[in-house]
């Protein structure tokens, strides 16, 4: 009876052996696939805002880049007028990022305006966008200062953050073709006015 019995304890050993072995490896089997739909979710979610990041925003123009044509845009200007950028097709333009708070961009405007003044009737336009102020600060200031170029309200920065601007002062200068020709980050002077936009205006 006892020999029986032992068999018997024997045989549910076994059994209770290989049940935790088949146990174990559906665990692992389990803990396998879990990893892999983690992962492949991980990859799916990455290639997805890969995709987002790289394809193309509305609601303002595309980052500016060297030889790379500008987006349209429109702003109104102080005067509460709506102003395009294709207004001035085929013409040199200088767009340039500005606030009255700014200390490089109060300094760089007296350089703007006498460039300005000076070749204006050769085909250069001077779009200054202001940074997100109000327009009794700006139209004070510009009234203040005198400055007889276009000076545009950009109240959300879109305009300027769609360019691409990261500080300011910051000007993007267009060539005829509608082309990035130069960007120029900080205070721009007259001897970078004179040797970067000059060439173009003389080119026809």
């Amino acid at each position: 009876m006892l020999t029986v019995d032992m068999a018997v304890m024997s045989t549910h050993s076994r059994s209770g052996m290989a049940g935790k072995r088949a146990r174990r490896r559906a665990d692992r089997r389990r803990a396998r696939i879990q990893t892999w739909l983690l992962v492949g979710g991980g990859l799916l979610v990455f290639g997805a805002l890969l995709v987002w990041s790289l394809s193309p925003k509305g609601g303002g123009p595309q980052p500016a880049r060297i030889g790379v044509d500008v987006d349209d845009f429109v702003l109104a200007d102080v005067g509460g007028h709506p102003v395009r950028l294709s207004d001035y097709k085929g013409q040199v333009v200088l767009v340039n990022g500005w606030a009255t708070w700014c200390p490089p961009c109060r300094a760089e405007m007296p350089t703007l305006q006498a460039f300005y003044d000076t070749h204006h009737d050769e085909g250069f336009a001077l779009l200054a966008i202001n940074a997100g102020e109000s327009q009794p600060t700006v139209s004070g200031f510009v009234s203040q200062m005198g400055f007889s170029f276009p000076v545009l309200l950009d109240p959300g920065e879109r305009v300027l953050s769609g360019l691409g601007t990261n500080g300011l002062p910051t000007s993007f200068v267009i060539g005829r073709d509608g082309k990035v020709k130069y960007i120029h980050a900080g205070g721009i002077t007259a001897d970078v006015l004179n040797s970067r936009v000059v060439p173009l205006l003389a080119a026809q």
